[in-house]
This record gives C-alpha cells, structure tokens and sequence, in this order.
C-alpha cells in the first residue's frame, strides 16, 4: 500500500505563487544552507561524510563529460569509465544497498529493454545487434546506480552541479574557439568533449539539455546566493546558448527555441515570459553569422534535408515491411546497405526507434519520456509542500522537463538515442524524486508540523 502523504504545517503562497503546505518552521535547504552558498570548504565537508558509491559515481560523471582519458594520451590506456562503473557497482553491493526496481520508470525501461532482446534475436543481423548490447546494458547499470545512489537533498545538488560545471567547461571552450576565428561561420562547428560530444551536433544537443538545468538551477537557488555568485552562475546558460550558435547546428537552434518556447507556456506570467524570449531571439539571430542564417531559408530544399527526407521515409518503410520488431537493434546501418544502397544514419530519434525496433519499441520510447514528464510533475507536488525547503528540488524538476523538451526537438534532427541525453535525464528524474521523498519524511519524522489530516494528493506517489 502505498505511503500516505499527510500535510507539513501551514498552507501558504509556494512556489509560481500556488496553494502549498509549508513547514510551520520553515528552514531554508532543510538546513543545507552553508552548502546552497556552494562554498568550497561546506562542499568538501559533505563530501568527507559519503560513502565511496556516491565518489565513484561522481567521478563517472567526470569521466564522461570531460573525458581526461581521451584528452591526454599519457592516461588513455585504461578503460577508467567502464572500471569506473565496476568499482561504483561494487561498493554499493559492499555497502548493504540493494537496487529499488520500483515504479513506471523502472518498469517501463525494463519494457523497453526486453524489447531490444527481442528486436536483437529476430534481427537482420543479430551480431550487429549483440555486438552493440553493451552500450545499452551500460546505460541501464549507469541509470540505476545514479537512481539508486543520488537519492538525497544534498547529494543531488553537488552531482547536479557537476554536470553543469563539466558542460561549463564544453560551453566555454565552444565559446573560445568560436572567438579565435572571429565569431564567423564554419560548416563543422564547434565540438565538446571527446566522445559523445566530439560531432558539432551532438554538442549542440548536449548545450540544448544543459540549457534549461542551468537556468532552473539557477532559479531555484537564487536566494541563498549574493548578488556576485548569482550573475557568474548566469554565465552557464547564457555561454551554453552562444555554443549552440557555435555549433552551426539548426537542430541545436531549433531545440534551444522549443526551450523557450516550452518555458514561455510553462510559466505564469506568460507576457513577460514571452518579451525575455522575443528578446533573447533577436539577440541570438543578431550574433548568428550570415552563412548561418542562410541555411535556415533553404531548410526543406537543401541537400541535406533532402537526404533526411529520404531516409525518413525509408526508415518508414523499414517499419512497414517489419511493424513487430523492427530491422534490430543496431541494424540500420547493414540493413540500409544492403537494400537501398550506401547511405547513412537516420538522423532522427524516433525514425531510429520505429524501424530498428517497431511499433512497440517507439511507442514505449513515448511512454518513458512521458514517464518522465510525469514524475517530474508528482516531484513538484512534494517539493511545494515543503514550502522554502522544496524550492531547489521543485524548480529543478522544472530543468529536467525542459531538458528533455530540447533533446525531443533536436533529437529530431540526429541520431542519438543511444547517448547520454535520454538516459542520463531520465536517471537524474528518478534521483530528484526520490531526494524529495526522502526530504519529506525527513520532514515527517522531525515533527516539523503534526500532520492531522490527508491533503488532496492523498498517497505518495507510485513513481520512484
């Protein structure tokens, strides 16, 4: 049976200026502060007291998006990540944890991951698909150990603020390297970390996700920084939209776009919302090179789209002639070979799931981003009944939507669903809504409050 949530306290004006319950004591970051000030000695506090999974998990993190392995050749090797994840795995065995498999997240992505196996034996070519089965089981082990691990207040604020500072650290040399030949155009872009971010695209679509996180992130935390860490924190965003411009990617423009978009009809003051974006638009088309813009008019008539257009509808047929389970996972590649000639990816997420995987392997692609937005949405609901200590929890579910609005919109365009983007948002939704769990019963139990009635959400959610 599902937890019954029992009001905290005192009803008062939350956040975006809703009905909330709130602590009758309210205490700002649930006594976080020292560590919302993001001071380096209060951070390295904390992290003296975590047990060695959360390190490793951190250090996974860096690895990935910064990829020192790749970048200096003196340590490149070992495989540090995969041993990384290994070790990660081990300790959090060692240390008497066990993986929570519950709720639709967990369910759903069992779903899908099933259908793979499936979609792998009755492939065209089944070695193509074993021989890629270690990305996907990779990410479902890296899923549950952030999902499992980052599972409070505290710990998901210093693991999120990693991720924004490793794709500062991608923006910022973007933004360098876009300055060094004078802000003009150039076919291939700029690039972020080796690995997944190497391709101009793919760095276009990561500034697309980072874009949104920063700026809730920044929302959230606002209060309890001074007015100097407010404005460098400002930084984050704004460099990751000139690397999208840098990037010369339109699918990376047309994701920032629906970001703002999304925010503009999120948000309550919707006029305001709508003056800052036409804003920020006109500011973006001002510094976006000629060249640039150029490639928007011909949009639909270029070579380029029309190569997309084709392979979109032949990825179509593919799902046509193979509606059940698709060509297989990892498939198109041979499989397009071998019937229409040499060509290349499909440039598209969802053409991409359809034709390798069918009918049920893009429509539980749908449901997990749905999932998504959903646990987002219940996370919200816990973190407002928090009152001030909820406000960094419930504007970051907030980021983790527009996150993963601007991977849909340029994801459209590139094909990337088996990067990081997807799966590592999705972790991180799990995570964020397990830390508010665990504040609220921290809460609960603390005596913060005497509950004495049911309030209208009536049980806690069943996403987890």
């Amino acid at each position: 049976m599902a937890e019954p949530i029992r009001p905290i306290g005192r009803v008062i004006a939350g956040p975006q200026g809703s009905g909330v319950v709130a602590a009758s004591t309210p205490r700002q970051g649930g006594g976080a502060i020292p560590l919302y000030q993001l001071g380096v000695g209060a951070i390295w506090r904390f992290l003296t007291t975590q047990p060695p999974s959360f390190w490793l998990v951190c250090i996974y993190l860096f690895l990935e998006y910064v990829r020192p392995q790749s970048i200096y050749q003196a340590i490149a090797f070992f495989p540090w990540s995969f041993w990384t994840i290994i070790l990660c795995l081990a300790a959090f065995l060692v240390e008497g944890r066990l993986f929570d498999l519950r709720g639709p997240a967990n369910w759903w992505l069992g779903v899908f991951t099933a259908i793979i196996v499936v979609s792998s034996v009755r492939a065209y070519s089944p070695s193509d698909s074993y021989a890629n089965w270690s990305l996907w089981f990779s990410w479902i082990l890296i899923y549950l150990l952030i999902s499992n691990i980052v599972v409070t207040e505290k710990r998901f604020l210093i693991f999120i603020l990693s991720f924004l500072l490793y794709n500062l650290k991608m923006s910022l040399f973007a933004v360098r390297s876009w300055a060094a030949i004078g802000f003009h155009f150039r076919d291939w872009g700029v690039y972020g970390a080796p690995g997944w971010f190497s391709n101009s695209g793919e760095f276009g679509i990561e500034m697309c996700v980072f874009v949104p996180i920063a700026v809730y992130f920044v929302a959230g935390m606002r209060p309890f920084w001074t007015r100097k860490k407010w404005l460098f924190f400002l930084a984050f965003p704004f460099t990751a939209v000139v690397g999208s411009v840098a990037s010369s990617s339109r699918g990376a423009l047309i994701g920032c776009g629906a970001v703002a978009l999304w925010a503009v009809m999120k948000g309550r003051h919707k006029v305001r919302g709508l003056v800052i974006a036409v804003t920020l638009a006109a500011l973006v088309i001002l510094i976006i090179p000629d060249q640039q813009m150029k490639r928007f008019s011909t949009a639909g008539s270029d070579n380029t789209s029309q190569l997309r257009l084709t392979y979109w509808r032949h990825g179509l047929e593919m799902l046509r002639d193979n509606p059940l389970t698709g060509i297989g996972y990892f498939n198109w590649m041979t499989y397009y070979n071998n019937h229409y000639g040499k060509g290349q990816l499909p440039h598209n997420i969802f053409i991409q799931a359809a034709s390798e995987l069918g009918y049920p392997g893009l429509i539980v692609l749908l449901v997990l981003m749905g999932v998504t937005l959903v646990t987002n949405h219940r996370t919200r609901l816990l973190a407002a009944q928090l009152g001030p200590r909820g406000r960094f929890m419930y504007f970051m579910a907030h980021g983790l939507d527009g996150a993963l609005i601007g991977f849909i919109a340029s994801g459209f365009w590139v094909t990337v669903l088996y990067y990081p983007y997807m799966w590592i948002n999705l972790a991180l939704t799990v995570a964020l809504h397990r830390s508010v769990r665990s504040s609220y019963r921290e809460a609960y139990v603390a005596g913060v409050g005497l509950p004495n009635s049911r309030t209208s959400t009536g049980a806690f959610p069943a996403s987890r």
